[in-house]
């Protein structure tokens, strides 16, 4: 007897704590529906039959006693027909109905927070920019700066995106929210959380470098595009690569296009994307090696910007990119045949060119 005692009370405590933190799910809801249509048919079944109602009368009082609207131009009259409404009406569907309105707004707003959270998948997502990492170090402020970048841009302004990580377990910040981001909370190298985030239906992949400080990070980074690459994808996929030497790696590995982390400038990653190669070309102008732009102090006046490039390229001396006005504003990329009254130009050459002196060049002009 004991024992039993000690068993239904364990029934009942673990029921007890079980109500409060359990979920209800759509089943629980459907079953409650299920039921409450039964109650509905019987206490109409009951109407029609104890009070000589007709179908639709003996349903709009049960309707109406089951809100509590209660308009009374129909009533229970006879013994049977109030017994019927109290057991039916009062004692379940009363109770039911607010059981279900309750489970209802429950079920939304947990499917909320858990979107929010990034627990749920999101399947109805195709065609999407799919960004998977968070940098280390101030991850916001570049997402920030990057998803302004993408809605910026017209050929990526309407396609939705979606972050695969680990870095916003309770959301994502409310400014992405309100540009329409969302995000599932996953490590890319676990089973499973590539398929979770749709990578099979992405028309974009980036495959964001974690710590740009930790050479491992490119390891980590090779997994992740060898596991994307497994799901045959057919999108455009770019990779983040600290060591240069890993490029060849990245690319075999499938990524399209591969580039340093530049924190600052995201718009490097975003022109990459709509114009595959020119991450090579804005690279190079960050560094003295390779291409490199350079800046030449010699006075031009009354010259069209079509024949100062055009000469600079026929003498070898490399590409004009834009000039210094008698302001000291650098003017890029001017219209072709605006007369030009410079002080100074920006010019592309290669590692190796040899540049005439600043008197030679004045010269050509």
């Amino acid at each position: 007897m004991n024992s039993l005692s000690l068993l239904l009370k364990k029934k009942n405590s673990r029921r007890q704590f079980r109500k409060k933190v359990h979920l209800h799910e759509t089943g629980d809801l459907k079953k409650r529906l299920l039921f409450l249509a039964g109650v509905i048919a019987l206490h109409s079944l009951a109407m029609v039959f104890f009070e000589d109602l007709n179908w639709w009368q003996a349903f709009w009082l049960t309707m109406t006693s089951a809100s509590t609207t209660g308009y009374g131009d129909i009533s229970a009259a006879t013994f049977w027909g109030q017994f019927s409404t109290i057991v039916l009406i009062y004692g379940m569907g009363i109770t039911l109905l607010a059981q279900i309105a309750s489970d209802y707004v429950e079920i939304r707003l947990t499917r909320k927070e858990m979107r929010i959270k990034g627990r749920m998948r999101w399947d109805d997502m195709q065609n999407h920019i799919l960004i998977i990492n968070t940098p280390k170090y101030d991850a916001e402020r570049y997402l920030g700066l990057l998803v302004g970048q993408i809605s910026q841009t017209p050929e990526l302004a309407d396609i939705p995106i979606q972050i695969l990580t680990n870095a916003f377990p309770e959301g994502l910040p409310l400014d992405l929210r309100s540009q329409g981001v969302v995000h599932h909370t996953g490590d890319a190298l676990e089973n499973g959380m590539l398929e979770s985030a749709g990578t099979h239906k992405a028309k974009y992949i980036i495959v964001l470098c974690q710590d740009a400080q930790d050479s491992h990070s490119d390891s980590l980074t090779f997994d992740a595009l060898h596991r994307v690459q497994a799901l045959n994808t057919s999108a455009f996929v770019m990779a983040e690569a600290i060591n240069d030497s890993n490029r060849p790696r990245f690319k075999a590995a499938g990524a399209n296009a591969v580039i340093r982390p530049v924190r600052a400038y995201p718009e490097m990653l975003v022109r990459s994307m709509i114009a595959p190669g020119t991450e090579q070309v804005l690279e190079d102008l960050f560094r003295h090696q390779g291409d490199h732009t350079i800046r030449l102090d010699i006075e031009i006046t009354g010259v069209t910007w079509a024949k100062i490039v055009t000469t600079l390229i026929q003498k070898d001396v490399g590409t004009a990119l834009g000039y210094v006005n008698k302001n000291g504003e650098i003017i890029t990329h001017p219209q072709t045949y605006s007369v030009i009254d410079a002080q100074g130009l920006i010019v592309l050459i290669n590692d190796d060119q040899e540049i005439p002196s600043l008197a030679e060049i004045g010269l050509f002009f």
